[in-house]
């Protein structure tokens, strides 16, 4: 079985607390994120001025610049936050 970090699924939160999206995946494009009640969207890379996860916490940043490609459903919220946890615990590395 083949392990990798999976982010799909993790709630993006603004400061306040409230899921604004659900980060799906990365393309070579941009995040794909889902937005509550509606569907998938491309936030293209020029709207992101930096994603970062922080292995040992568990937490992921998306910030997101002021430019033209910023979506407007981001509203005034500059910076999202996330919690990545593994769909299960692994005590030791899994055999070869």
């Amino acid at each position: 079985m083949s392990r990798r970090i999976d982010l799909d699924g993790v709630a993006l939160r603004t400061p306040h607390g409230r899921v604004l999206c659900i980060l799906r995946f990365r393309t070579t494009k941009g995040l794909v994120v889902h937005l509550p009640e509606s569907t998938d969207v491309l936030v293209p890379w020029t709207a992101v001025d930096a994603a970062r996860l922080d292995l040992a916490s568990g937490q992921l940043e998306v910030r997101f610049g002021r430019g033209a490609s910023r979506p407007g459903w981001l509203g005034a919220w500059d910076v999202l936050t996330g919690r990545w946890t593994d769909r299960e615990e692994i005590v030791e590395p899994p055999p070869a």
